[in-house]
């Protein structure tokens, strides 16, 4: 029995080795990779199996309610916190920074008419030149990479908009109007109206000579057909001889191409202050910068364009240039007819999103795009994008303040009076979900 035994164990001894030498080798793995330093490939899937979120707002000033905002924002404890202009609508940034101390590091910005000369003069001149020195930056045109998303960072400030021109045109004396909205309110004497848009934008006047709108246009074309101005009625018009930057035009050329060809970036954010869509509100929506960029956005694959400027909340679906008509974007059409507008795979052109719901004051919405999905005007907020590798996940939130109403002077209707606004008491201060959306790719 014994000399039996034995020569079986013999038999069975390189099986016992194999079978060893495989349990020391999945074990050393298994603790290896517990540690997240086995491969470099799945500490990265890890990161995107876990997700992290990427906070946008706009137009948010240093009021109680903005406040409250970046109270709300701070809690979420986003990766990174885009501001997509008009910080602190004051002389000195000191409010925006002591208001946002705890988001400082992971803060992107992009200036606003607000953070500029166009509205603070020589004071905004260094508003701006603050804000860069603060963030670090040595140009207000910029780009980064965090993690598998792509952030491109333009200042409208830099571009002929048709907001510049409407709000700072001079007209001959010969002139009977000046803009739409002028002709729409036969109420108020011209005269008036004329002399207070001068004064209301006086900064510009005084830094630039004033030349006519013809050939101011064609001095700042860059290559493209500048399109017909719809609120520039009269051919005499004087506006001021603002210089635009063209290195802008072309770092986005080439931070795009480049961005392209990076096999770990699947998404690419835009981010500027002046609206390029938008449902329609106080501010007009830009065909100059529409008919200069969205088209690069649309060969490059952005996913989503952060904007400010008009004080709302608007979402658009993924729309692409119209080269036909520059008013009417082409709907993705796996979601033009489609009664969800808010999930999409692989959406052809960019989701374009308006966030100025930061603090400072709120516009109404006078009309709903066709090509916008969703639109809010009723309270302050923000949106949260949380990425998981590739998906996207969006919300905005309202952040639920307690206001007083009002009733209005002129339409006698009833509304918020956003003057009045505190922060909800607790156990009532839960974010109020207005928008969700999801982007697949």
């Amino acid at each position: 029995m014994m000399k039996s035994f034995f020569k079986i164990s013999i038999t069975q001894l390189p099986l016992m080795v194999f079978l060893t030498m495989c349990f020391i080798v999945i074990t050393i793995f298994c603790l290896n990779n517990s540690n997240n330093n086995a491969f470099g490939i799945q500490t990265e899937t890890s990161n995107n199996k876990k997700g992290f979120n990427i906070i946008a707002v706009a137009d948010v000033g240093c009021s109680i309610r903005a406040q409250e905002n970046i109270k709300n924002i701070d809690k979420l404890d986003p990766e990174l916190f885009l501001v997509a202009g008009d910080l602190s609508y004051e002389k000195t940034p000191d409010c925006w920074f002591n208001m946002t101390k705890s988001l400082d590091s992971k803060t992107k910005i992009a200036i606003g008419n607000h953070d500029d000369y166009e509205e603070e003069g020589k004071k905004g001149s260094k508003l701006k030149k603050s804000y860069m020195d603060h963030y670090g930056l040595d140009k207000s045109y910029y780009s980064f990479d965090y993690q598998n998303v792509h952030v491109l960072v333009l200042d409208t400030q830099l571009e002929l908009s048709v907001d510049t021109l409407e709000s700072t045109a001079v007209v001959n004396k010969t002139t009977t109007y000046l803009t739409q909205k002028d002709l729409d309110d036969d109420k108020k004497d011209t005269k008036d109206k004329n002399d207070s848009k001068a004064k209301k934008k006086e900064p510009l006047h005084k830094l630039y000579p004033l030349i006519n709108l013809g050939d101011f246009l064609k001095q700042n074309a860059i290559s493209i057909e500048i399109p017909q101005l719809d609120k520039l009625i009269e051919s005499n018009a004087k506006v001021p001889a603002l210089d635009t930057n063209n290195e802008q035009y072309q770092f986005v050329l080439n931070d795009l191409e480049r961005t392209s060809q990076n096999k770990n970036i699947d998404w690419i954010f835009v981010m500027f202050h002046k609206t390029m869509y938008s449902s329609l509100a106080k501010q007009l929506e830009e065909y100059i910068i529409r008919d200069k960029y969205h088209k690069i956005f649309d060969n490059y694959n952005v996913d989503l364009v952060i904007q400010g400027h008009n004080h709302i909340y608007s979402r658009s679906l993924p729309i692409t240039f119209n080269e036909q008509q520059i008013s009417d974007p082409i709907i993705d059409q796996n979601h033009a007819n489609s009664n969800n507008n808010n999930i999409f795979t692989n959406p052809q052109g960019p989701i374009f999103l308006v966030v100025g719901t930061g603090g400072d004051e709120l516009y109404n919405i006078k009309e709903k795009q066709y090509y916008v999905a969703n639109q809010y005007d009723k309270g302050f907020g923000f949106v949260d994008l949380k990425i998981d590798g590739k998906r996207l996940d969006g919300t905005f939130y309202d952040i639920n303040l307690i206001c007083q109403m009002k009733i209005t002077e002129n339409e006698k209707k009833l509304v918020k009076d956003f003057d009045s606004c505190i922060p909800p008491v607790a156990g009532k201060d839960k974010l109020k979900s207005i928008d969700q959306f999801t982007i697949f790719k």
